[in-house]
């Protein structure tokens, strides 16, 4: 199957800043640090425990769900709705059945990256589409089913805003791919943006794939465009294409 994809200052001076930031409640870069640090601790451990869904999100529902399948693996796409506020880190928990209802595949094994379980941010209101496409099986599988958990991340009022442009699909001897542009408009940089692209023929998704943006630097600091490339499980040449790529680092957005 082919990999597709993911100073110093005297003592006094020191007491004196530190107790005006405490009151004015001014989070130093020690306390900074130290939070990165445990969220960082809180992720890897989560990763090494698998994915367990507790309490239902009772604002964000399933959709639909849908499988895709063919030579280069099997694609889950999950179409979730936002009827809340934003909210981020947003667990999603699937299992792939074959055609009897015999399990063959679940996203709570140990180790898999956080965006095969779990959806960075969601938007009041918004509806979009969550893709794992590192589904391993042996055998056909013929439905998905999802429930979405309680979200375990801080949210901004505001958020980073991505945008993704000139999308084109085509196919060369490794298959069927989208290539576009994306930019990240925030003065926030970006790490591990996943992009999703799903292709529907009316209601029925025919083809899907993500790929993953390592780094994404402020648009108006770059000299040109990142460009991308999602390579489909499926055909999507006679669909609509729709791309996505929810922000990932949240804290401090102005725009």
């Amino acid at each position: 199957m082919r990999a597709r994809r993911i100073i110093m200052l005297t003592v006094g001076a020191s007491a004196a800043v530190f107790g005006l930031t405490g009151c004015l409640g001014v989070e130093t870069t020690p306390e900074k640090s130290a939070r990165a640090e445990a969220k960082a601790s809180k992720e890897l451990e989560e990763q090494q425990q698998g994915l367990k869904i507790g309490k239902p999100n009772t604002s964000i529902k399933v959709e639909t769900s849908a499988i895709v399948q063919d030579p280069n693996g099997v694609a889950a796409v999950v179409r979730i709705k936002n009827t809340g506020s934003v909210q981020a880190a947003v667990p999603i928990a699937i299992t792939v059945d074959d055609a009897k209802g015999k399990k063959l595949y679940a996203n709570d094994i140990p180790g898999l990256d956080p965006s095969l379980t779990s959806m960075a941010v969601i938007e009041a209101g918004q509806e979009v589409d969550w893709v794992n496409n590192q589904i391993l099986v042996a055998g056909k599988a013929a439905k998905v089913a999802a429930v979405v958990g309680a979200a375990t991340g801080k949210a901004p009022g505001a958020l980073p805003k991505i945008t993704i442009s000139d999308v084109m699909h085509d196919k060369d001897e490794d298959g069927f791919y989208a290539q576009g542009t994306i930019a990240n408009e925030s003065d926030i940089p970006q790490k591990r943006l996943v992009v999703t692209c799903v292709a529907r023929d009316g209601d029925r998704v025919i083809a899907a794939g993500r790929a993953v943006v390592e780094k994404l630097d402020p648009a108006k600091t770059l000299k040109k465009p990142t460009k991308f490339t999602v390579f489909f499980i499926g055909d999507p040449k006679r669909a609509d294409l729709e791309c996505v790529a929810p922000p990932t680092v949240l804290s401090g957005a102005t725009k």
